[in-house]
């Protein structure tokens, strides 16, 4: 498995960046295993796209590990929370994903040129699963796409015709795995599943690295791009953030200011509360974390106290990770969070 940051974004960007920097350089290329599908497992391959794509990812877990466990020497992964919507555009294609990222969480700020349709099919020459993704042509207005389905029928992606890389898919055990790879054999040079070509009409050279992994519950992504051979995009240590599915949670929640309802989510949502020691960080998060001992890695739902400035627990309570209920009671602050089957709104 292949690692770091980000995915299709840095290569949207790249299609109109221009700069001259350094000779390109490229990471060694490996040779790769060979994979030969029938139509059946493509079109499992699909469903499962269709399936396990759309909803919401956020990786404030794997934030929540490097914070109190280990944290890289490139230091901590930035917070991502991706939104994946299915939409009705068959003026793309029969399959369209709307797709966009708020960072630093769900109610963060919406990443510049994060937004992007992914047209995805079945390539019957090349018996592949195909994922093309491109910006919006008006990206302002696109924004939460997929709560917009009054503009689905007219959206259009910026200029398909233009893109020279396929986001191209295959089962490896229980997940499936997407990498780009250049339309062209040329396109290839840094290997099995890169992307590289000239920018517009210039001798400047973009290249691409990328690798998705998706499964019903994470989402892992990784993307290396350079421009000129400068890396814009992606992590030195080429890990992936790791993103999980997000699941909504409606909260009752007691203080010394009174109670009140919080809809919550899983993956680190936050409330500050008055404690009798002064104010809190309330947060529900599941998170895989070594037990008390810091033994091993366990998936579980969290519901803690925080200070304001720091990351460790207080005070923390345990449930199943897909727990329908957690309760929490301490320092004059009680709470009780029940599964929800709707998120908290968006960036907003």
């Amino acid at each position: 498995m292949k690692k770091t940051t980000m995915s299709m974004v840095g290569l949207v960007s790249a299609l109109t960046a221009v700069s001259f920097l350094t000779p390109v350089t490229y990471p060694s290329a490996a040779a790769a295993p060979a994979y030969e599908f029938t139509r059946p497992e493509l079109e499992s391959i699909m469903d499962d796209l269709i399936a396990w794509l759309p909803g919401a990812w956020d990786n404030y877990p794997q934030v929540h590990f490097e914070r109190r466990v280990y944290t890289p020497a490139e230091g901590e992964h930035a917070h991502w929370h991706r939104t994946f919507a299915r939409i009705d555009a068959p003026q793309i294609g029969e399959v369209v994903f709307y797709g966009q990222i708020n960072v630093g969480g769900r109610d963060g700020p919406m990443m510049h040129r994060s937004q992007i349709l992914y047209k995805v099919w079945i390539d019957e020459e090349r018996d592949v699963v195909v994922i093309n993704g491109q910006m919006p042509l008006d990206p302002a207005a696109a924004v939460n796409l997929h709560e917009k389905p009054e503009l689905w029928p007219t959206v259009q992606m910026r200029d398909a015709a233009a893109l020279k890389c396929d986001f191209l898919w295959r089962r490896d055990g229980a997940q499936i795995v997407g990498v780009l790879d250049a339309k062209i054999e040329e396109g290839r040079v840094g290997g099995p599943g890169t992307c590289s070509y000239k920018v517009g009409d210039t001798d400047v050279e973009f290249f691409a690295d990328a690798e998705w992994t998706l499964s019903a519950d994470d989402h892992w992504d990784y993307d290396i791009n350079l421009m000129a051979g400068h890396q814009f995009v992606g992590r030195s240590d080429r890990t992936h953030i790791k993103m999980g599915r997000t699941r909504g949670y409606q909260c009752s929640v007691t203080d010394r200011s009174g109670t009140r309802a919080w809809h919550a989510h899983d993956r680190g949502a936050n409330q500050e509360v008055a404690a009798e020691t002064g104010p809190l960080r309330l947060r529900l998060l599941r998170a895989s974390m070594p037990d008390a001992e810091g033994r091993g890695m366990h998936d579980r739902l969290r519901l803690m106290l925080q200070p304001m400035d720091g990351e460790a627990p207080m005070y923390e309570v345990e449930a199943a990770a897909k727990a329908d209920v957690i309760n929490l009671s301490h320092a004059e602050v009680t709470a009780t969070c029940r599964a929800s089957a709707e998120l908290p709104p968006l960036g907003r």
